[in-house]
């Protein structure tokens, strides 16, 4: 409503704490035109990859007081590394969930530890080669019986945004007998196949298709560089590593392309 009343200066405080999708994206979409149109949006929010997508300088207050201010990625670097808690900067193999500090109110601590190792069952220490293999074991207590649970692993950048999940409801042989107390899912990933940075591990655990317990940005990890292609060539761009083949052919070997028909 305020948006469309044409204001010389917006301000939107944490717009996108609440709203389904849709309304989020048209809030966003509304405020791009705004700034487009030489007007200023003052844009209060902890969501990393909106900041970086809308806003052309980035003000980072610490204790009431402008702790910088200046790009918006650089002030997202500063905010992850300097601000946003020493939780968030945790690379553990193994994290206590039961007091984790990434838990909304809204949730009873089932979630109780989550434990990361690789591929010979060493505890991770944090970083890990691009194409390595990961095991986590999440630890859970349910307090009532229950026929249908599920454990959740989300990976995310640093700014929040989710680059992909494993989840236990993905698995084909699940078996839902009934259960109660305490339980352990384990969650084997043959290939991490992320390109190197840093990532934020978030737990989850849903009952009945629905979420009963979430621990946000529990640990992280660090995937490094390695020669995953054997061309000592390791991408720099997007999320993933892709398995891709390639062959440079003759063109009378070829097989002949359909004609080209103009509309």
């Amino acid at each position: 409503m305020a948006a469309h009343l044409d204001p010389e200066v917006l301000i939107v405080d944490e717009v996108l704490a609440v709203g389904d999708v849709a309304f989020q994206k048209k809030c966003l979409g509304r405020m791009a035109e705004v700034s487009k149109s030489n007007r200023t949006v003052l844009f209060v929010s902890h969501n990393m990859a909106a900041i970086e997508g809308l806003c052309n300088r980035v003000l980072v207050l610490k204790n009431g007081q402008i702790a910088f201010n200046g790009d918006p990625r650089e002030g997202i670097r500063y905010y992850l590394e300097n601000v946003s808690g020493e939780g968030s900067r945790m690379h553990a193999g193994v994290v206590d969930l039961a007091s984790a500090a990434g838990r909304a109110s809204k949730y009873r601590p089932q979630l109780k530890r989550l434990e990361l190792y690789t591929e010979d069952d060493q505890p991770l220490t944090g970083e890990l080669p691009v194409g390595a293999a990961l095991k986590a074991v999440v630890r859970l207590r349910l307090d009532q019986p229950c026929t249908s649970f599920d454990a959740e692993l989300a990976f995310e950048s640093p700014g929040g945004q989710r680059v992909c999940t494993a989840h236990s409801a993905y698995e084909p042989t699940r078996s839902h007998e009934r259960r109660v107390g305490d339980q352990v899912f384990i969650c084997k990933i043959p290939k991490l196949l992320l390109v190197p940075g840093e990532y934020k591990i978030s737990v989850g655990l849903s009952m009945m298709n629905t979420e009963v317990d979430w621990v946000d940005d529990a640990t992280r990890i660090t995937v490094i560089k390695a020669d995953y292609y054997g061309t000592g060539i390791v991408p720099t761009r997007g999320m993933f590593l892709l398995d891709n083949r390639w062959s440079l052919v003759e063109p009378s070997a070829c097989f002949s392309p359909p004609e080209l028909v103009e509309s």
